[in-house]
């Protein structure tokens, strides 16, 4: 079997290739794994994304829509207030008026007696 020392070399030889052919299979496969695992994590992070886009826009939505009614709400408001105001800020114009011509008119009675 073994004549000489040199069959004994390509012996060593090939069991050392088997065993570093086995090592690279080993490798592409954890390799293989790793790729994988990484696209599941893509995948999963990306439908997160997704949803989060999907939460934003709906948020977005809402907020919109609920802007554009309170501008009528403002307007209205706006409206009631300024009314309001200028209804209380006449009267008391008027009220001062009153009261001005009141005093004037005593006044007048006064001197003519």
């Amino acid at each position: 079997m073994l004549s000489s020392s040199q069959d004994l070399l390509y012996i060593i030889l090939a069991l050392s290739i088997l065993w570093f052919t086995i090592f690279l299979c080993w490798l592409l496969y954890q390799a293989a794994r790793v790729l994988r695992n990484a696209n599941d994590i893509i995948e999963t992070l990306r439908d997160k994304l997704e949803l989060i886009t999907d939460a934003v826009h709906l948020i977005k939505d809402k907020v919109d829509h609920l802007s554009s009614g309170m501008g009528m709400m403002n307007k209205m408001v706006g409206g009631f207030a300024e009314k309001f105001l200028v209804d209380k800020l006449l009267g008391k114009r008027i009220k001062k008026k009153e009261v001005e011509r009141e005093k004037s008119t005593s006044k007048k009675k006064k001197s003519k007696k």
